[in-house]
């Protein structure tokens, strides 16, 4: 095609598409598009979001000057959102400055990724107090929390908190205060071996996600959480802790992923398992992944309708009976293997000298025969097991005894010589993934 006659169509399209276009990209690349042309010079100055980050903490200089630079060349524009991940900046009088300075223009998000060992950043309380913030994402192991008694964060409704160190009485402090909260998701990192509270108390909140990661065994936590509205949860945790609920009725659909092999030997688990699991008993949809729970964890789930199930190579099959035993009203059920190496090598050396590692034997057909099994559950899943004899009869039992059964998908490693009896109505569809 001619050169002739091509048009720059980018350059000429108005000022707040370009600044919509920059918004996608890190400052640093927004503010080179200056060089373009003369068309493109303050375009950045304008753009709604400004995006830092220092990601291998190299040229701290250059990058506190880059920041301000920026923060002072730009018009009197409200920020969007202002994101400011480093590592690097030592003076975290700069730091407050910059994140003032975002209150002040009206910041609607706001993302602070913040780490420095053998220091504390304590976070303005105009902060706390800001009208126009709705999101706070923050990474830190120096943040400190010391929200005021009263009208705290009015207008937040997404808090996304990253505990490295967490401060005890800030766990206990910041998530009390937020009074049209509805999306709360906390990731802990602990090595410590002190114990500290969390405190979750919001009548708005609807979702809520905690991730505790503790390092050292003799960490624990005592969760306290009182949220009316709440309808998702979503907990995964290695060594358990205590859970306390209060007003957690309208909850709906609940996700528990007990993920350490180990955890269940400690002397708390049980109690603290069967508090855990008593609190959300009323929910519609349950998804959990836990080693090894015993009967006496479990409370009856009348409502359940939607089980999954994540078996680890240690096969607990007694968890799958005891829980379709506690849920009358079942009426779909997807069973899964997640493969565990520290699982799998722990239970090979226990069971060595057996010989039903992998047998039949390690499957019981349970004395009675679930309610749900014969008047309720309409769909089966079984996937991502290796066709070992003990699954092939986990699999077979579910099939044959399941009188309302409208679909079975199971792997194609379970297939083979997988023979359900005549007496099984053919009514229902078999699938294989």
């Amino acid at each position: 095609m001619s050169e002739v006659g091509v048009k720059d169509r980018i350059s000429g399209l108005p000022d707040s598409v370009l600044c919509h276009i920059l918004s996608f990209l890190p400052t640093k690349y927004a503010v080179r598009c200056s060089v373009l042309s003369t068309r493109w010079n303050n375009i950045w100055a304008s753009v709604p979001n400004l995006d830092f980050e220092n990601k291998d903490g190299s040229d701290s200089a250059a990058f506190m000057t880059f920041v301000e630079r920026v923060l002072f060349m730009r018009d009197s524009s409200d920020i969007q959102r202002f994101r400011l991940h480093c590592s690097s900046v030592g003076d975290f009088t700069r730091i407050y400055s910059w994140v003032r300075t975002a209150i002040v223009r009206n910041v609607v998000e706001l993302d602070l990724g913040v780490c420095k060992n053998g220091q504390t950043l304590e976070l303005p309380k105009s902060l706390f107090m800001c009208k126009t913030l709705v999101v706070f994402k923050v990474k830190s192991n120096c943040i400190t929390y010391k929200p005021p008694t009263s009208g705290c964060f009015p207008s937040l409704k997404f808090l996304h908190v990253i505990f490295e160190r967490p401060d005890s009485e800030s766990m206990e402090k910041i998530f009390t205060c937020c009074p049209v909260l509805e999306d709360l998701t906390i990731d802990v990192r602990y090595a410590g071996t002190q114990g500290w509270k969390l405190k979750i108390s919001a009548p708005e909140l609807k979702t809520l996600k905690i991730a505790l990661h503790f390092s050292n065994a003799n960490s624990y936590c005592e969760t306290f959480v009182n949220a009316p509205k709440l309808e998702n949860l979503d907990l995964k945790q290695d060594i358990l802790s205590s859970y306390y609920w209060e007003n957690i009725k309208s909850l709906v659909k609940a996700s528990v992923n007990l993920y350490s092999h180990g955890a269940w030997h400690y002397g708390t688990f049980i109690s603290n398992a069967t508090a855990l699991l008593a609190g959300i008993s009323n929910v519609k949809y349950l998804s959990l992944s836990a080693h090894s729970l015993n009967a006496c964890c479990l409370p009856t789930f009348d409502n359940l309708c939607e089980l999954k199930l994540v078996l680890h190579d240690c096969y607990h099959w007694e968890l799958l009976t005891d829980l379709l035993s506690r849920s009358p009203n079942l009426q779909s059920l997807i069973v899964e293997h997640k493969k565990d190496e520290v699982c799998a090598a722990d239970y090979t050396i226990q069971y060595y000298l057996t010989n039903v590692l992998y047998s039949e034997q390690r499957w019981s057909t349970p004395k009675s025969l679930p309610i749900c099994l014969v008047s309720h559950l309409k769909t089966i899943t079984i996937r991502g097991f290796k066709g070992y004899p003990h699954e092939k009869k986990a699999a077979m039992f579910l099939f044959e005894n399941g009188k309302v059964l409208d679909k079975m998908t199971i792997d194609t490693g379970l297939c083979k010589d997988f023979s359900p009896s005549q007496s099984v109505s053919r009514a229902c569809q078999f699938e294989l993934m």
